[in-house]
């Protein structure tokens, strides 16, 4: 008994060295590390969806530098940057064909994001007035180019399923701009009355990369637009705010005073190609 007494007296005299030896060798917590994020978008994706729509994250230090991202729905797609000079997250939502909208959550460096898309539209898309097949719906006939009346850039000119308006039974004429000297441009000529104040734009969306829409309105003194030289012109920069998002564009010109027709030019220009601009809804009506 006793030499089990005095072998509990070493073992608690003992027990504070070996506690302060366990103190000594602790390792410290790990670093608490506290992100926000910042999307790029307005309140609710549009029902024609976005490509790689930046979400800024913000909080990375030295110690903070690793996060991933993750979505638990297939129609939405995060990618995780978190080398980039701004740290970020891209998500790529594709259109949504039904009339409901639909809302998943994101999780972004830990933080939970809420993505909401809207559904799709169940009005008709607006008149394009004179011009023909400005919507779109199964081609893009009869939008040309007149080589080699016309100089034209390298590129090409495709029926997209992509609609402005986020419909399954349309679509948009896409314009990819491969040349550095020319944007890649597409025609048609419509009858108009002369002295005549006329709107003209179109819905456009852009890919990410360096360019932009250019859309122009040549008037003509023949009805087909054959002459040798145009008698007035009006030409017009669309740039859409970010790339992935559709934006419309709208402009007034006023024929000449013997014009029958005008050449509808839209056009994709490559600052640094390749450039693609997707066109939708292109009008030329009377206001």
């Amino acid at each position: 008994m006793k030499q089990l007494v005095l072998a509990l007296i070493a073992t608690v005299a003992l027990a504070p060295a070996a506690s302060a030896r366990v103190r000594a060798v602790h390792r410290s917590a790990p670093h608490q590390c506290t992100f926000s994020l910042a999307p790029t978008w307005n309140a609710t994706i549009p029902s024609a969806g976005v490509t790689r729509a930046a979400v800024l994250v913000f909080g990375q230090s030295q110690d903070c530098a690793s996060w991933e991202a993750y979505s638990s729905v297939e129609w939405a797609v995060v990618e995780a940057a978190p080398l980039d000079a701004q740290p970020a997250a891209y998500v790529t939502i594709p259109a949504n064909d039904q009339t409901t909208p639909r809302t998943t959550t994101l999780i972004v460096a830990g933080v939970r994001l809420q993505v909401t898309q809207d559904g799709a539209s169940t009005v008709s898309p607006p008149r394009t007035g004179l011009v023909v097949n400005g919507t779109f719906d199964t081609n893009i006939v009869p939008w040309t180019w007149q080589s080699p009346r016309f100089p034209n850039g390298r590129g090409s000119a495709n029926w997209s399923s992509i609609d402005a308006n986020g419909s399954p039974a349309s679509g948009s004429i896409l314009l990819r701009d491969t040349d550095f000297d020319h944007p890649f441009q597409q025609l048609q000529c419509v009858p108009v009355t002369r002295n005549t104040t006329y709107r003209y734009g179109a819905r456009v969306r852009g890919s990410e990369g360096s360019g932009e829409g250019v859309m122009a309105v040549f008037s003509y003194q023949s009805t087909d637009c054959s002459d040798t030289n145009f008698s007035n012109q009006f030409v017009s920069v669309l740039r859409p705010d970010q790339p992935g998002v559709w934006q419309e564009f709208s402009f007034s010109m006023t024929t000449s005073s013997k014009a029958q027709a005008v050449l509808v030019i839209i056009a994709s220009a490559a600052t640094l190609p390749p450039y693609e601009i997707w066109y939708d809804d292109v009008f030329l009506t009377k206001p």
